[in-house]
């Protein structure tokens, strides 16, 4: 039998979560699917998020499902949702089975397609990370590392400079490992040389996880789905919030706070889109 619901929320992170809330609060009838893989899934703390600086990224999301729990209008089900298609309504094949929903938002969250060299995924979001809001100030007796090319080396070489005045520069092909040392990362190059730093900054190269928007049509560019500033893609009835969703600007940060930032923002827009009209209005008749 297919389950119905007037919203359905792809992607159970921080963006999913908080829109999820945000919905539940305006009474929409709302579901979210989780498929239980986090982004940050191997990173032991999260940072500069305000209020839980420091803390086991689990614990946001179990504390988050809590609070959910508290709005009967809301429904977490933990599913994959393996394809979409649109016709009256929009229609997700799950792993627990058919559902229909009126408005769609696409918060699946990313996967990284790391640098191929041995040991950087092993040591992934521990002493090799993404970004240095997040994870620089813990490591800023330095040296820090890192290893990239280009705009992206430039860009993340100077946050770090802020915080420790050694910050070595590798381009991605001079090395030939990452290695754990102890409490810290041993870089070794081709050529032999070691470099042993208190971590490495690297380029995610973040990739949507899911495939249902380009099911349903949604325009997803090399950086992500194209939405506006509410969330909105091109397609009717459908958004994307997190790190899923292209960022308007690129020097905005992909981190906890802006994706649920970008969640509220497009379950805000999505309980406004279905607001019953002002009374007396044309609409209302």
């Amino acid at each position: 039998m297919t389950e119905f619901a007037r919203v359905a929320v792809v992607g159970g992170g921080p963006a999913g979560l908080q829109a999820a809330l945000t919905l539940g609060r305006m009474h929409v009838d709302t579901v979210v699917f989780d498929d239980g893989r986090p982004r940050n899934g191997t990173s032991p703390r999260m940072h500069n998020v305000l209020g839980w600086d420091g803390t086991e990224p689990a614990r946001l999301r179990t504390a988050a499902r809590d609070e959910l729990r508290k709005y009967p209008w809301v429904r977490v089900v933990d599913h994959t949702v393996r394809a979409a298609r649109r016709s009256a309504d929009i229609e997700l094949d799950t792993s627990g089975g058919p559902w229909r929903a009126e408005n769609l938002l696409i918060a699946t969250g990313v996967e990284d397609a790391l640098l191929p060299i041995p040991g950087v995924s092993d040591l992934w979001g521990d002493l090799v990370l993404p970004c240095p809001y997040c994870h620089g100030h813990e490591h800023a007796k330095g040296p820090i590392a890192v290893i990239s090319s280009g705009a992206h080396a430039d860009h993340v070489g100077g946050l770090l400079r802020g915080l420790t005045d050694e910050v070595p520069h590798f381009e991605p092909e001079e090395v030939a490992s990452v290695t754990r040392a102890g409490d810290r990362a041993l870089i070794t190059r081709h050529d032999g040389r070691t470099t042993e730093v208190a971590a490495v900054f690297i380029p995610p190269n973040p990739t949507p996880r899911s495939r249902i928007a380009t099911d349903l049509g949604v325009r997803v560019e090399a950086d992500g789905i194209v939405v506006d500033a509410l969330g909105r893609t091109d397609q009717l009835g459908i958004w994307a919030a997190g790190d899923v969703a292209r960022r308007l600007d690129p020097h905005v940060p992909a981190a906890v706070v802006t994706a649920m930032a970008a969640g509220l923002t497009a379950a805000a827009d999505i309980a406004a889109a279905g607001a019953p009209p002002p009374r007396g209005s044309a609409r209302e008749g």
